[in-house]
């Protein structure tokens, strides 16, 4: 019987330290695509959208950038349709497709809705 619970204890423990270090790994993953996506905002969309979103930069003003952290612009953007508007461009801002990678449209699109979208 002790042998049992000591059994128990030791494969509830193990669990723990296995489930433990998925999370880990899985936060890790999170904050390198993270700063993928931060890496490719701060090279591609900083100078117009600023490091806060609501385009209130010198070339944001020239191009008529829109703020990216308001309701009206919140509304339905998803990563898939951000994706969409990065590809394919919107107004005056240029389109990046065949300048982005597969991995990075979805880096910065995720990047983009989490830091400004909330």
């Amino acid at each position: 019987m002790r042998e049992s619970r000591l059994l128990t204890a030791i494969a509830v423990s193990l669990i723990a330290l296995l489930a433990g270090g998925l999370l880990s790994l899985m936060a890790f993953a999170a904050t390198q695509e993270n700063e993928a996506g931060a890496e490719v905002y701060k090279k591609r969309c900083l100078m117009c959208h600023g490091d806060d979103g609501k385009g209130d930069t010198k070339a944001g003003k020239m191009t008529k950038t829109p703020d990216i952290t308001v309701a009206d612009w919140k509304n339905g953007k998803t990563v898939a349709e951000l994706e969409k508007t990065l590809r394919e461009g919107l107004g005056k801002m240029p389109k990046y497709e065949g300048k982005l990678s597969d991995e990075e449209f979805t880096a910065v699109s995720e990047y983009t809705i989490g830091k400004f979208v909330q």
